[in-house]
């Protein structure tokens, strides 16, 4: 049977007590620490277990990444150590298929937020970007460009004009856009990109575009959704996309597997929806900051019941199986 994963602040905190108890310059009494620390809680001696397991190299990794960032710590910078360990330990209840797609870019990136955290960036410029929940980017500034790669999730951007004119270029797996204007927002879908203009022109050129063809001009108060070859044409924005800037989630006669997708985008762990409820639609305004309660209401809403297995795997599920 398949564990619940492991709260990534856990595999944090294990994968930290793990790396610093290997080093021979620990002392006595830096190992009872370690010690009492495993002893606070079950999930904290599982998740150690699961670093030993991983050093001692009796599971097979998946990927060149993970092995050389176990097999040789000293060769690397401790930092990303770290991530790797605390990734693969947050990752390990899932099996073994799980390896084979880990995030490693996003826990690479130069900034980014965990599930639930919001956070606010300054630019080198005096601008600003706001991170949503499990976002990261890489940010890339000289004397030519100002460049932001969006690995994944979403980001409020605020540009700043500059005398110099170095142009501002948001670069995702789908598309180069070049922001001509002040306020823009991006998500990274997983095969396309959203971008919505709320102040400002942005030229949207997908990857897989010859020339200027596949070109889009995007004016103030409208979105589109750009694959590798194509942008869809302009539209008015919906401003219930700058909700999130709020902490509120809103939506109307959503798809009730669409909803709960949506809200796992700000929760630890597991939260899935049975397939037999999944068409159920469903329709407010739903503050962030307690996704529990998220839950709640939507038990007292819809004719379903939330199964929780635990506190970090939890479904959406029928009245019958309540």
């Amino acid at each position: 049977m398949t564990e619940a994963p492991i709260d990534r602040r856990i595999a944090r905190e294990a994968a930290g007590w793990f790396v610093r108890l290997q080093n021979s310059s620990a002392g006595a009494a830096e190992h009872a620490a370690g010690a009492e620390w495993r002893a606070r809680h079950a999930d904290h001696e599982r998740a150690w277990q699961l670093a030993e397991r991983f050093s001692n190299r009796t599971q097979q990794l998946g990927g060149g990444a993970g092995r050389a960032a176990l097999d040789r710590p000293r060769s690397l910078d401790r930092r990303q150590t770290l991530k790797t360990l605390a990734l693969l330990i947050v990752a390990a209840p899932l099996g073994v298929a799980a390896y084979r797609g880990l995030p490693w870019r996003e826990w690479q990136a130069d900034q980014r937020t965990a599930l639930g955290e919001q956070r606010t960036l300054q630019l080198p410029d005096g601008g600003q970007i706001r991170l949503n929940t499990g976002s990261a980017i890489d940010i890339a500034y000289d004397d030519n460009v100002r460049r932001v790669r969006l690995i994944a999730g979403e980001m409020f951007v605020e540009v700043p004009r500059e005398r110099t004119r170095r142009p501002f270029i948001v670069d995702t797996a789908e598309a180069r856009i070049t922001l001509l204007g002040s306020r823009f927002m991006v998500r990274q879908y997983p095969h396309s990109t959203y971008l919505a203009a709320l102040d400002g022109i942005a030229e949207v050129r997908p990857r897989l575009s010859r020339g200027d063809d596949g070109l889009l001009r995007l004016a103030a108060g409208q979105q589109t959704r750009v694959t590798s070859e194509a942008a869809e044409p302009a539209m008015a924005l919906a401003r219930n996309r700058l909700d999130w800037l709020s902490g509120v989630l809103r939506v109307e006669k959503m798809r009730l597997d669409d909803f709960v997708a949506e809200l796992g985008r700000y929760r630890t762990g597991l939260l899935r929806c049975d397939p037999a409820v999944a068409g159920l639609l469903i329709s407010g305004a739903f503050q962030l900051r307690d996704t529990d309660q998220i839950l709640r209401a939507v038990s007292q809403t819809l004719p379903v019941s939330v199964h929780y297995r635990t506190p970090y795997w939890v479904t959406v599920t029928t009245l019958a199986n309540s």
